[in-house]
């Protein structure tokens, strides 16, 4: 099957700048990747195949590869169990390139977490909104509190644990979108506070600002518990500003950094 049989995108009527065949390769086998139910490093046919079902040329298929590569929606793999390995987009993909673009712009720390402080607050609104939140929600809500409980004692873990608490704000919201832009931002704002903690210096007492954070975690989890929509979020604005106080005040005026390899 040619390209041009696989499906064109340019419509009757439409003026636009024609694709080189290469790039129209590229999008049927990106349409392949993400519409075509395939799984993160499920394998595509080998190239043999793909130059035999497409009826393209070896350069054609490489530079059709080469964008898909760049784009971030294959590998290759080399060896004997090689081929082109899907690698789906994940929030973490689309932080480091937000991060970039943030940082092009020396937009400050502040910027973004002015950003996750005025959106996670819906997020746990949107919890206690939840018909099923008390199947859905509330449990795995208790389980990232009684984790942040157990390691109380190392500090760098429990900022860690809490952060995974925050997060699962933003995932349990059930709504994909507000899942998929929070969960970006809070990525980003994530692997600073990891930053800020790594910094802290020895002997540093955060044991009433822990205790604080702790009972409001328990007092969150209750009122999406019970539904208070506008309690829950109240309390989520509150408890965002009181965490994100330290790391603020100790980077003033810190630019946003790029996310690093492993966030």
């Amino acid at each position: 099957m040619s390209v041009a049989a696989a499906g064109g995108i340019n419509a009757p009527g439409t003026r636009i700048r024609r694709l080189s065949v290469a790039e129209e390769l590229a999008e049927v086998l990106r349409d392949r990747v993400l519409d075509g139910g395939m799984r993160d490093g499920d394998l595509l046919p080998k190239q043999s195949d793909l130059l035999a079902e497409y009826q393209v040329g070896q350069n054609t298929l490489r530079q059709a590869i080469r964008i898909l590569e760049t784009e971030g929606l294959v590998t290759v793999r080399r060896g004997n169990t090689g081929g082109l390995a899907v690698k789906l987009p994940s929030e973490v993909d689309a932080a480091r390139t937000f991060g970039l673009v943030l940082r092009s712009r020396r937009v400050p720390l502040e910027d973004l977490a002015a950003a996750v402080r005025n959106l996670e607050p819906t997020c746990a609104g949107m919890c206690a909104a939840r018909e099923d939140r008390a199947t859905a929600v509330v449990p795995r809500l208790r389980e990232l509190h009684e984790e942040c409980v157990g390691l109380v004692a190392d500090l760098p873990a429990f900022v860690r644990a809490c952060r995974r608490f925050h997060e699962g704000l933003v995932e349990l919201c059930g709504n994909t979108t507000m899942q998929l832009l929070l969960g970006t931002a809070e990525t980003l704002w994530s692997a600073h506070e990891r930053h800020w903690v790594d910094e802290v210096p020895e002997g540093s007492d955060f044991t009433e600002r822990i205790a604080a954070g702790l009972a409001v975690h328990r007092e969150l989890v209750d009122l999406i518990a019970a539904g208070d929509v506008d309690g829950a979020h109240g309390l989520a604005r509150r408890h965002v500003e009181f965490a994100q106080s330290h790391p603020l005040e100790a980077r003033p005026g810190h630019a946003i950094a790029s996310l690093p390899e492993n966030p």
